[in-house]
Parts: structure tokens; sequence; C-alpha cells
């Protein structure tokens, strides 16, 4: 077992504890939303832990477009999940742009679906092998596909309501002091 492997294992056990402890806070008071969206987001997380490990340990161009394909799913469980928790939280951000966000979003993981392998290539051609971490990644050579930028789009929008939605609470928390 590579190091590459081992971190990637740990990332997705500590989101899984993560999810775990937040999901059972949420079961003992179903009214605080908050944590079971971070739940939501952390187990999502460590999917995307286990698509990003698949994709780098892949032997063939169909396994890497595969787990690029799946990868889709747990990011925009993450993504829909944070732009709701800062919504529900901070109980800030305009509501067009998060729906806006989310729109995208679902857009690009219908459209990532459709393409075959997926949504960022047309085709991936072949794979390199670089050294990262003591073991051997592999990386997709391929044609981009020009609908990705849906999905691009969508997370830069995602920035932009971060800060739009932060920038009232900075207020409000000035106004305390």
């Amino acid at each position: 077992m590579n190091l590459v492997t081992i971190i990637w294992s740990m990332v997705a056990s500590a989101c899984l504890t993560l999810a775990a402890m937040n999901l059972l806070v949420w079961l003992k008071k179903r009214t605080i939303w908050g944590n079971l969206l971070i739940s939501v987001m952390a187990a999502a997380t460590a999917g995307i832990a286990f698509c990003e490990l698949s994709m780098m340990l892949a032997e063939t161009p169909a396994e890497f477009g595969r787990a690029m394909r799946w990868i889709h799913l747990p990011l925009w469980m993450v993504i829909v999940s944070l732009v709701l928790f800062i919504r529900q939280y901070l109980r800030s951000g305009r509501v067009w742009l998060a729906w806006t966000i989310v729109g995208m979003r679902t857009l690009a993981l219908v459209l990532n679906f459709v393409f075959t392998p997926n949504l960022n290539y047309r085709e991936i051609i072949s794979l390199h092998h670089m050294r990262f971490l003591g073991g051997s990644v592999s990386i997709a050579q391929g044609v981009p596909n020009p609908w990705m930028l849906v999905g691009q789009v969508s997370v830069l929008l995602l920035a932009i309501f971060v800060i739009d939605a932060s920038l009232p609470v900075r207020r409000r928390a000035d106004q305390r002091t």
C-alpha cells in the first residue's frame, strides 16, 4: 500500500467520522438542519476522496473516465449542501444566486451522465503515470469537453455567493462590537 492510498483513505475516514458525529447531533435535535447539511457535505467529501483515489490508481482510460463520471455526484452533493447551509445557518446570501448555482450544478450533473465518458472529456486518449508521494498516479490526456464550462461557472458563482453571503454577516458582527 502506497502513501497516496493511505492519505486518501485517512481523509475519507476523517470525513465519515465527522459525518457520523453531525448526523447523531441532528438525530437528537432535528430542528438543527445545519448539522444534517454538514453531515451530507462530509460524507460526500469522503465520496470525492474515493473517486479521486480511483482515478489516481486507474490502469485504463475507461477506468479513469468511469471514476471521473461518478465524482460529479458527491461534488453535486457538496455544492448543494454548502449553498443550503449558508442560506440556513448564516441567514445570508441572495436567493436567486443560490438557485442559479443549484440549477447549474444539477445541469452539469445531468450533462455528465449524458456525455461519454464524462462532462470533463469528450475522449480520454491515454493515461500518463507520474510519481507522487512515493507511488505512481494516473493523469488523463484527452480532448476536453466544452460543456464542462457549465460546471466551472457554477463553481465561480459559488465563490461569488460565499463572498456575497459573508459580507452582511461581517457587518452584523462589526455592529455588535
